[in-house]
């Protein structure tokens, strides 16, 4: 008997793919299709967050940090004497750094409620 789909979904009379129980199967597609349905309805507000979140989640984001603030603290140091330094006590860049980090940890609060939804919608296909 060969293995068959209809509309992306396994039927009880139709065999899940090699090596899945069918009920199995059929969770995979249920929850792939939720997933589905859930990124096309997500808000703009809440694609950004998660974007937002993605990016502050990255090694990348950790390197444009280390370069920025290290630029930042070297010309107001006086390390490099070609630029004077505009904040030699570096309050600019901790009231800077404060600021990012309210946002930053709004948008992972953000992720995190958004995730906790997915939980709950995925508890119910439990």
């Amino acid at each position: 008997m060969a293995a068959s789909k209809s509309n992306g979904q396994f039927t009880p009379t139709k065999p899940a793919p090699e090596g899945l129980a069918p009920a199995l199967a059929r969770n995979i597609e249920a929850l792939i299709e939720r997933r589905k349905r859930e990124a096309t309805a997500a808000s703009l507000e809440e694609r950004a967050a998660a974007a937002i979140s993605g990016f502050a989640g990255s090694m990348v984001f950790v390197y444009l940090h280390i370069v920025f603030f290290g630029i930042w603290i070297a010309l107001n140091l006086g390390i490099l004497s070609f630029v004077r330094p505009w904040d030699p006590s570096l309050v600019i860049l901790a009231m800077f750094a404060s600021v990012e980090a309210i946002f930053l940890s709004t948008f992972v609060l953000i992720n995190q409620n958004r995730m906790s939804a997915e939980d709950n919608s995925r508890a119910d296909l439990d």
